[in-house]
This record gives structure tokens, sequence and C-alpha cells, in this order.
């Protein structure tokens, strides 16, 4: 389950009179803060109209639109037409910015929300009729429709939905908070129609306001200027309860964070939606409980020379950038659309605070990031010499504070209950790390990853990290490394004969980065291998984590290998083509734009 914002969580809203209106600024800067960078389009124009600027900005930003909120009157023969060419307008919108799902409300053909409407029987074989052109409208843009049940449309109450639900096979937007005010059990929903859900739009509800407006004896509006819609559990919903049924049926879409409210004038500092939105956010991360991808092991900061192709004697500036192979994929990961958080410890500084808050920032999970006062946070120093040089100088002496992360310091629940648990060969390359990463593999019970990630410079004198590595591959199910680091590991440079040796000792897959040849994958039935990608290579660094983030996606959505590897490749070659790691991490749509345009051949992952 992927956590997003929605605009009308700041009060902004298509609806005429609706309250004071937020900038878009501000929006997005808020969502930042919160670590929420995948959001709803919100009311048409408060992104720009003009889809080729929306994207740009949403370049600058670093945010995703997910998807949209779109109403028609789909219910009246007379204008069906002009609202299904709305319906394009608008999903021809959605598609170019990336979005995923059109959320669909059957509108009551009035203002507002706030006028009952309750269809006849040719009134709804109308609607029914009209989705499946919707659907096929939004199938052309890329997109999924979401029909949302929503108070003061066509379909509001309990009634209306289970007609819906029993006479189409529509995808439906589960909306808690409306489903309550409508008079509906959204943990009902959730529990036996959990098929049917596409989207899920998170918010609690205040009971008695909800009475009311049931009843007709408050209008919508008015409801929710005097809070109606209340942080998640702050209000009647059972949302503990939604999200252990979503859970429970493994819904893997997005889920919005989306309480409706309007705001009398601008607020102040102490009464900002922020402060709502974060409560909800915290909520809901606390029940999801497991995360999608939790990853172990090494964290920097990273300074990145301004001046390419220069040695460090002679580079003036540098560009700050949370660094770290673990932390890089947990980053990846998040950025598409995963719940991610790391394992990890810095020092008590400054760097280790930039460090929490730029997990933050990229929607990390930061509570498991300890702290080691003896130590100070790493610093990672490099050349930039394109497109295939790229010394780096660690500062991690005399240890990093990541490597005194303890058996007793792990967090073995949220270990246990990842789906997939990503280790690094760092991580092994000293106590107490090394016992409690191979301990931390054995407690997952999730897809086991382990990345070997040899860095010869961070290994000491007389240590031996081939026979770590192959400690650490007893315990984990997929084996992830460059031809350099299988052949640190098992003696053999062939990627098939590496493979072999891996699979021999329990791995499941073995995943080899080949640099310009692509990246191969091979199980105890077979490999395939899938070329490289053309790109200008400003800086490989993190392109592997790059590709560990998309590949632990992929997976998840238990893809077949050969597109979860090209997916992963992809992904990587768009790091390499950017200048920094995390900073650089792209998108489902970036990458999916790479792999419908990209040149096979050239600029693989490291």
């Amino acid at each position: 389950m992927r956590l997003a914002a929605a605009p009308i969580s700041w009060g902004v809203s298509e609806v005429p009179g609706w309250g004071y209106q937020l900038s878009l600024g501000r929006v997005l800067e808020e969502a930042a803060r919160l670590g929420l960078r995948d959001m709803e389009a919100g009311p048409p124009g408060f992104f720009p109209r003009d889809a080729g600027a929306a994207l740009e900005l949403l370049r600058e930003w670093r945010i995703c639109i997910i998807g949209g909120f779109v109403t028609g009157v789909l219910h009246r023969r007379d204008t069906l037409d002009l609202a299904l060419a709305e319906i394009e307008r608008q999903a021809a919108w959605l598609g170019v910015v990336g979005a995923e799902v059109l959320v669909l409300a059957a509108a009551s053909g009035r203002d507002g929300y706030d006028a009952p409407v309750e269809l006849g029987d040719a009134e709804w074989r109308t609607l029914l009729a009209a989705l499946p052109r919707v659907r096929q409208i939004a199938r052309a843009r890329g997109l999924d429709v979401a029909v949302h049940p929503h108070f003061g449309t066509a379909i509001e109450t309990a009634r209306s939905v289970s007609r819906l639900l029993a006479e189409s096979d529509v995808p439906l937007c589960l909306d808690t908070g409306h489903v309550f005010v409508g008079g509906g059990d959204a943990v009902a929903i959730a529990r036996d129609h959990a098929h049917r859900i596409r989207h899920v739009h998170l918010k609690d509800a205040d009971a008695s306001l909800a009475a009311a407006v049931r009843e007709r004896r408050m209008g919508y509006a008015d409801a929710v200027a005097r809070g109606l819609f209340r942080p998640l559990g702050d209000g009647g919903v059972r949302m503990g309860d939604v999200l252990a049924e979503l859970v429970r049926a493994r819904y893997d879409g997005w889920a919005v964070l989306e309480q409706d409210i309007a705001l009398r004038a601008r607020p102040s500092d102490d009464d900002a939606p922020e402060r709502q939105i974060a409560r909800s956010r915290d909520f809901a991360r606390a029940h999801i409980a497991s995360y999608d991808v939790l990853t172990m092991g090494r964290v920097s900061v990273d300074l990145y020379p301004e001046q390419i192709g220069v040695p460090l004697a002679k580079v003036t500036t540098f560009a700050k950038s949370l660094g770290g192979s673990a932390t890089n994929v947990a980053v990846a990961a998040s950025r598409l659309g995963r719940r991610a958080a790391v394992i990890t410890k810095v020092g008590a500084d400054g760097f280790g605070d930039y460090v929490r808050e730029a997990l933050v920032g990229f929607g990390v999970d930061a509570r498991h990031v300890g702290t080691d006062v003896r130590y100070r946070t790493p610093l990672v120093f490099c050349e930039i010499h394109p497109p295939d040089r790229f010394p780096l100088l660690f500062y991690r002496e005399p240890t990093a504070p990541d490597m005194t992360i303890t058996i007793d310091e792990l967090p073995r629940d949220a270990i246990r209950d990842a789906q997939v648990f990503w280790t690094t060969g760092t991580g092994l390359s000293a106590e107490p790390s090394r016992s409690a990463t191979l301990l931390a593999l054995e407690t997952a019970r999730g897809m086991r990853f382990h990345d070997l990630d040899h860095r010869p410079a961070l290994w000491a004198a007389g240590e031996d990290p081939s026979r770590w590595a192959m400690e650490a591959a007893r315990r984990a199910n997929v084996i992830v490394g460059n031809t350099d680091e299988m052949e640190m590991a098992t003696g053999q440079r062939d990627p098939a004969r590496a493979a072999s040796a891996l699979l021999a000792l329990g791995a499941e897959v073995v995943v080899v980065k080949r640099g310009l040849e692509g990246a191969s994958a091979f199980t105890i039935e077979g490999g395939v291998t899938v070329p490289g990608i053309k790109v200008d290579v400003v800086c490989g660094l993190g392109a592997g984590d790059a590709f560990g983030g998309a590949l632990a996606h992929g997976m998840l959505a238990k893809w077949h290998l050969p597109h979860a590897l090209a997916f992963a490749n992809a992904a990587g070659a768009i790091v390499a083509s950017r200048l920094a790691c995390a900073d650089a991490m792209p998108t489902p749509r970036e990458v999916e734009a790479l792999l419908a345009n990209g040149r096979a051949t050239s600029a693989g992952v490291a």
C-alpha cells in the first residue's frame, strides 16, 4: 500500500466559494516536507493546464501525479456526449503527466454537493452503460478508472454503492469518509470487495456531523467547514479496521490521505493543514505495519563536485546529497511508490540531522535511523570523469556509525514483516554489524535480498569478503551484484558460473549487473539477459542502487523477470545520466518513458 497526498487536504477545491485557496507552491512545499511526493492532481487549473508546463513543474519539485478526480453527469442521455468529451480532455492531461488512475465521480448535474439525487432505473441503465465508454477513454491514455462514491453525487448511499458493485464490474475508489457519511460500512467493503478496489481515499469523519448531513439537517459544504472530515483516528470511521482489511487483502494500490477541508482564511503556522496531514500520515503508517522495502546498511552524505572532469584538488564547489547504498535503495523504492525504510546509524552532528530530514523528504521512514555519539556521520567525496571513472574518497574512520549496529538494536518485528528485506556487503565488513546483518537475514520472512556491494577500501587487511558474502548468500534468496562482485564472492567471473555457485547455496534468483551488456538473472530453470540502454552518462554513482530499488519494486509487483530486469536497468540508466544518487532516483513514469524510447547496448549499470 502506497501513501499519497491530495490538494483538498489543503482546502483546494473546484467548488465555487469553497473557501480560501492556498497556492500551488505552498501545497507542494508542505507535501515535500511531509515526504508525500506522490499526489492527486486537484481541480483543473490547480496545476498548469498545459501538460508540458505541468511536467516541468513536477520535475522541479520531484512530485508525481498518481491520479485525478474527474466528474461527469453520466445518467442523462441528452448531455452524455458532452460529459464524455470533458472526461476525455481531463484524461488526456492526466495521461501526459504520468497519472495511473482516473478517479470518477458520477456527478449529480447540480453545483456543489448539497442537493440529493436519486436515480431512477432508466437513469441507472444510462449510467452503467456509460462506464465502459469512460474506461475505454481512460485506457487509451494509459489510465485505470476507479468509480468514487461521493456524497452529493449519483452514487452516495450504501444502496447505490451496492447497486454499482452488483450491476457493473468497474473498479472502485473506496473513500472511507464518503462511504461513512452516506451510511455505508467501509470496513465491510474493504473486507468483502477488496478485489474491486483500485484506489483508496483515506479520511475519517465526525459521527454527529456526518449524521446531520446524511439526514439533510445540514448542508455538506457547511459541515466540511465545521470539521466534518477529521485526521485518521479522530472520527467515527473504524480506520484501523479498514487498513487491517486492506493489508489482509494485500492491497497494493494508492492510499491517498484526503481529508476534505474548507479554509475560512489563510491559516497560521499553528493551524496549518500540514499538521493534520502529518497526523493522518503517521496513523496510516502505524496501521499499515509492514514495509514494502526495508534496507539495512551504509549511509553517508555525498559531496559531488560541481566541476566535471577535474581532480579533487581542482574542485572549488560541491553539491550535498544523501548517499550510501542501502539508503539509496530505500529512496529508489520510495520514489517508485513503495513504503520504504532504512536501518542505519548516523553521528550526533549536523550531517546526521540532514540525513534524517532528507529521508523524510524522500518519503522514507527514518524511525530506524539510530545515533552513535562516538562517531561522525560519514562523508564521501568523488571525482566525476564521464563516462566510466568516478573515484571515491570515503571518510569513515575510525569506523562509521552504521557499522556499530548490534544484534540487540535490530527492529526484529519490522525485519520479519517486511515484504522485501535488503542487506549489503559493506555491513559484513566488520563487527558488530556483521553479526547483526546475518541475524537480520535469518529473521526476515519476506524476500531476502543481499547486494554484494563490495568496496575494497572499506575492508580491513586480513578480512575475507568472499567468506562473508557466501554466508549472506546462504541466508538470502535473491543475490545482486556486478561481475567484479560475483568474482569476489564465487571466484567465477562468468555470470552463469557465478550464479550457479550461488544458486547451489539456496538462492532462488541471482542478478548480475553487466554494465554495457545490460543485466542478467538466473534461476534453477535458466537465465535471461536484457540489453543496456543508451544514455549520455554524467555520473555512474548510484545507478546500481536505482537498479536495486527498481528490481525490488518489480519483484514485489510479481512481474516476470525479463520485465523486472528491463525496468531496473532503465532506472539505473536514468541515474547514470544525472549528477547525484538519492536526488536522481526516477519516478515510474520516467522509467517507462525511457523503456518506450530507449535504445539498446550502451550505458548500463554497475
